[in-house]
């Protein structure tokens, strides 16, 4: 999520403009004028996602009016990038606005963009920039797979390691004495200016004619604020380890040189004392299977390698920590690298009948540990993603049925068909319901779309048409996502195109 800036309103004169509606003036006014629809979208938001949207989009005129007439304001162009950020974070609310998620968040890059013209050196304009880049990547690569989305999706996540490391840089000349890190965290920094422009809220003069005056109040940069940065690089990194089949073995050379010498030391040296460890040990164990992943797509790992490191990385991680996120993270690089796997059975259509028997028993078992993950996670009595995960289980049953269907039948999955189609049927209608009842919309209709494709090709194809009417565009990428993560076979395919 962006990082807000905190502003608060001076006491001075409140009294007199209590119940007033006056236009605004000055660029505090429109900055309060946002701020105000801001907070009221904010009471909205649980409960009427339509009334919520309306103010944060008066929010954004707000603004937007502001900079027309002030357009060097900080303030006024920071709250615009961040919100327009916010909504695109935000599934609900993103429904009753005119744009998608990718467009929206080409619309927030360019405010992002806009107010670094403004100002250059504010850390958290720097973290909210890259991190709107990672989620162009990210959404890019959700909806496209072609080679020309995969290069535009590398170039945005290089960028956002130059800007996390520019935010970085500033937030170690800043950080406060007591953190007690020092002058060794920033080695390797990049270089920024000793001085920083100092910026003026307003100006004397203005003091003296505006009746209300917003301060904006910056956090004091600790530790913590640098672990924050490391964790959203190594973030960037993973996602970049996701579009393996646009990497070389060069970029792979790169990406683990960057984590050892860039990442890794600076992670050691803050996250002492921290309170993280835990946090830190999983998104490690998410890099490194990343990485693995990566590695084996470009050929410098071969299979058995790969599958050695999924078992150890998280045999640690979970030897410290057993949660609901850990096993759910697990449960993700299990169906990762089954997908892996069927990928080289598909590279190797004539590979001989024990390969492929040994390969399909790997999917197997692989899928069969993501499934007891999957549901150990659900048995927490705060379990905070519950349609997801009963997503993914439908998807296990899916990949599991699949394996009687390929060239070469795997015989267990076979004798299982009728339960696994049927498993799948169920935990997909579970997770449509959870979805609905706690508001994970993105889960609640990529279920109905999933469920409804399964019943489709058990014999029963109204309610896949039904859904396909209503979810157009959704349908078809959810149909070919589950083309590319093996839970459709070519029959299935054929089927649901018809």
């Amino acid at each position: 999520m962006p990082r807000s800036k905190q502003l608060l309103k001076s006491a001075k004169n409140l009294d007199k403009r209590k119940g007033k509606q006056e236009s605004p003036a000055t660029g505090d006014d429109y900055l309060a004028a946002g701020v105000n629809n801001e907070e009221a979208g904010e009471k909205w938001r649980a409960g009427d996602a339509a009334k919520s949207t309306r103010f944060f989009v008066r929010a954004l005129d707000k603004y937007e009016d502001g900079l027309r007439l002030f357009p060097r304001n900080f303030d006024l162009a920071y709250n615009k990038a961040r919100l327009q950020y916010d909504l695109a974070q935000q599934p609900k609310l993103l429904d009753h606005l005119p744009y998608s998620l990718v467009d929206l968040l080409n619309v927030a890059l360019e405010s992002h963009r806009y107010a670094l013209t403004v100002n250059q050196y504010n850390a958290d304009l720097l973290f909210n920039t890259a991190q709107v880049l990672t989620s162009i990547a990210e959404a890019s690569n959700e909806r496209s797979s072609d080679e020309a989305t995969l290069d535009g999706s590398l170039r945005l996540l290089q960028e956002a390691l130059e800007l996390f490391q520019r935010c970085l840089s500033l937030q170690e000349e800043q950080l406060t004495p007591t953190e007690g890190v020092g002058a060794s965290a920033s080695q390797g920094a990049w270089e920024v200016p000793n001085a920083m422009p100092e910026r003026s809220q307003c100006s004397p003069q203005n003091a003296v004619e505006e009746e209300e005056v917003w301060v904006s109040i910056e956090e004091p940069v600790t530790n913590n604020s640098l672990l924050e940065t490391l964790l959203a690089q190594m973030g960037a990194l993973i996602t970049i380890c996701s579009i393996s089949s646009n990497l070389s073995k060069t970029n792979i050379g790169w990406i683990e040189e960057y984590y050892l010498e860039m990442l890794q030391p600076r992670i050691e040296l803050v996250s002492r004392n921290s309170g993280r460890l835990e946090e830190i040990s999983l998104m490690r164990a998410k890099f490194r299977i990343a990485f693995a992943d990566a590695s084996f797509h470009v050929g410098t790992i071969d299979i058995l390698t790969y599958e050695r490191e999924l078992n150890t990385v998280f045999a640690d991680c979970l030897a410290s920590r057993l949660d609901e996120q850990s096993l759910c993270d697990r449960a993700d690089a299990e169906i990762a690298f089954i997908t892996s796997v069927l990928t080289l059975l598909q590279m190797n259509a004539s590979a001989p009948e024990s390969e492929v028997s040994q390969l399909h028993d790997l999917c197997w078992r692989h899928a069969t540990k993501a499934l007891e993950d999957l549901t150990a996670a659900t048995k927490f009595s705060q379990a905070e993603n519950l349609p997801r995960s009963h997503l993914r289980r439908g998807d296990c049953e899916l990949i599991r049925y699949g394996l009687g269907k390929a060239p070469l039948p795997y015989e267990l999955a076979v004798r299982s068909a009728p339960t696994l189609i049927k498993n799948a049927e169920t935990f997909y209608r579970g997770a449509a319901k959870l979805g609905h009842i706690s508001g994970a919309l993105e889960e609640e209709r990529e279920a109905l779309i999933k469920e409804a494709a399964v019943v489709k090709l058990s014999g029963s194809p109204e309610k896949f048409s039904s859904v396909k009417e209503k979810y157009k565009e959704l349908t078809h990428e959810v149909v070919r996502d589950m083309q590319d993560e093996y839970l459709l076979w070519p029959q299935a395919i054929e089927r649901l195109s018809g």
